[in-house]
């Protein structure tokens, strides 16, 4: 994001000086002293989060219902193979590898439960002025 000194955020610029930084060989000036850099921050963080809400949403909508599909492959699979386990050998043979998938599928159950309490978190990469260049700097 790109958050002027009177605090309004402009994508477009924040999107053409990320391009520059990437692509552009920059030389760094002097870091100047700020006043109350934590106020600086938290303007910049309070524009990502603004303008980040809908990717967010979006990145955690896209999550479950990967997580989802997920469990319905997961639940078909053991019951495919819990048919298939009943059809073939001993009763004996049978009743072990019933409680081997079991043990299986619960595994697999408990992986998805905690991937479902993952979600995307913002952490700033970068947070850099950008100003004039003040004569005799450097």
């Amino acid at each position: 994001v790109f958050v002027n000194d009177e605090g309004r955020a402009f994508q477009p610029t924040a999107k053409r000086i990320w391009d520059v930084l990437l692509t552009e060989q920059i030389e760094p000036i002097a870091a100047p002293q700020i006043e109350a850099p934590r106020d600086w921050f938290e303007r910049s963080k309070g524009a990502a989060v603004t303008q980040g809400e809908r990717v967010f949403s979006d990145l955690v909508t896209e999550h479950k219902a990967r997580i989802e599909e997920e469990r319905e492959r997961a639940l078909y699979a053991f019951e495919a193979r819990h048919q298939a386990i009943g059809r073939v050998g001993l009763q004996t043979v049978r009743d072990y590898r019933r409680k081997r998938l079991q043990k299986e599928h619960e595994a697999r159950m408990a992986q998805l439960d905690a991937a479902a309490s993952y979600s995307p978190d913002l952490n700033a990469l970068l947070v850099l002025r950008i100003g004039e260049t003040v004569a005799g700097a450097r």
